[in-house]
């Protein structure tokens, strides 16, 4: 018997990594900054290296008078040369430290979705706790008044499991009715901290990006403006 449809909005995303805290994100962005720091570096050393060759050859040919234009095109033909060695040589040193790196940041796809909102943040707060079950049992049956001001009492004293509680009761309320804004609550309350979370992922996405670029102007042997452009709006919006 086939399953019944399920209704738009209803799936469960497909989590495939664990969750991160913010500690933990935070120490992975740091990290992936040194990886991709000491990637850059052998990039900058490669191209070194053929640079290296293009010179050798023009100063070979200056040495023995010959015209600026034969010199130029003798250091153009020795670094097209020694880029068509070092590409392939390089290829498995070069993918193996960029395919880490965007392991890295797939790691970062749940806690990207768990941290997505305020809300979702503090929906987790205290969960499986005995201080926000009792907080849920005290709160049944309040009125909109007394939960109105336990929700500026939790934002005063930072009472996070004491918000997920009243974000649980406020849920179960027609919308009209709500006493707070959960949007409010939770942006008070943890806002900080998921905006911290967003900010560091994308900083790693970022910083991901912008290797994978690298990487391929280096085996274009030049740089693509489009890439450049995108690398810099990347850059913006995750500073």
């Amino acid at each position: 018997m086939p399953e019944p449809a399920q209704s738009p909005g209803t799936e469960l995303p497909a989590l495939t990594a664990p969750p991160m805290a913010r500690g933990e994100v935070i120490s992975l962005a740091e990290a992936v900054a040194r990886r991709a720091e000491k990637f850059g570096k052998t990039l900058d050393t490669l191209a070194s290296g053929i640079a290296a060759r293009g010179r050798e050859a023009a100063e070979s040919l200056a040495r023995a008078d010959f015209p600026p234009e034969a010199q130029a095109e003798a250091g153009r033909k020795a670094e097209a040369k020694a880029r068509a060695e070092v590409l392939p040589n390089s290829s498995d040193t070069r993918w193996a430290m960029l395919r880490e790196l965007q392991a890295a940041a797939d790691s970062l796809s749940t806690t990207a979705l768990l941290f997505a909102t305020p809300q979702a943040v503090l929906a987790r707060a205290g969960l499986g706790t005995p201080e926000r079950t009792n907080y849920l049992a005290q709160l049944e049956g309040s009125g909109v008044v007394q939960l109105r001001n336990m929700a500026a009492f939790a934002v005063a004293t930072k009472n996070a499991p004491l918000g997920a509680a009243l974000l649980t009761i406020i849920d179960r309320m027609p919308a009209r009715d709500r006493p707070f804004s959960a949007q409010e609550l939770a942006q008070r309350l943890v806002g900080e901290e998921a905006a911290e979370v967003t900010r560091t992922i994308e900083r790693v996405r970022a910083t991901v990006q912008r290797a994978i670029v690298a990487n391929r102007d280096f085996e274009r042997g030049r740089a693509s403006a489009l890439d450049k452009v995108k690398v810099a709006l990347n850059s913006k919006e995750t500073n």
